[in-house]
């Protein structure tokens, strides 16, 4: 089975990327998940300030803590393996009802931070690859972002903190985004073939502790009663 979400997840993406070290790749990060007890400061993993406070978002219970603590050790363990500026793991939050907007909730990070909310709409979706991997369902691969800047394809300056930037989706075997992994790095072609095979390893292998998380499918029952 993983062998199959492998292949399919490269096909989908459009990646050349030797399939068995992409699955070398996902059973390590599985492994990490597997284990997943190391200690880590809970100030670290439940992060309160101005712009959010994860434990209003996420309830704040012993299995949460678990499932957390299990998406920042393999974030931690890739990152160590294939590091960069910044490295961030996004939950899809969805839309509490009509009148609101779905977000990306930021569930853990290593290196420079990030935003903690990004909205899923028209606009970030110009200024913010993570927002537009959510929206679309689609990898997108910046190696060279002032490029991109003036070619129009992605907007803002605050985009000038990195030089590159690797957004993947995060999703269930139907293809439902879960979250996205959101990758920046400080020089031009920071994402060679052997970063990027660690870190789509590391998107295949989020999805189990994304879904049990974020239950997506007791927003759906919700939804549809």
């Amino acid at each position: 089975m993983s062998a199959l979400l492998v292949q399919d997840y490269l096909q989908t993406q459009g990646l050349q990327l030797p399939q068995d070290e992409v699955l070398v790749a996902l059973r390590l990060a599985q492994a990490v998940i597997s284990m997943g007890a190391a200690s880590v400061e809970r100030s670290i993993l439940w992060y309160a300030n101005d712009e959010a406070v994860l434990a209003e978002h996420i309830e704040a219970d012993a299995g949460s803590e678990a499932l957390l603590k299990q998406i920042f050790m393999a974030l931690d363990s890739a990152f160590e393996r294939a590091p960069c500026q910044s490295a961030v793991v996004y939950g899809l939050m969805p839309s509490e009802n009509e009148n609101t907007t779905p977000y990306l909730l930021r569930l853990a990070q290593q290196g420079a931070a990030l935003a903690q909310v990004l909205l899923l709409d028209e606009a970030h979706a110009w200024t913010d690859l993570p927002s537009r991997t959510a929206q679309t369902g689609w990898l997108n691969l910046v190696q060279d972002v002032p490029h991109w800047l003036a070619l129009d394809e992605l907007r803002g300056e605050q985009n000038l903190r990195s030089q590159s930037q690797m957004s993947l989706p995060i999703c269930l075997e139907n293809g439902a985004v879960l979250g996205v992994l959101q990758l920046e790095h400080a020089g031009k072609n920071g994402f060679d073939e052997a970063a990027q095979i660690v870190w789509v390893g590391l998107a295949l292998a989020l999805a189990a502790p994304l879904q049990a998380l974020l239950r997506p499918e007791k927003e759906e029952e919700t939804q549809d009663e």
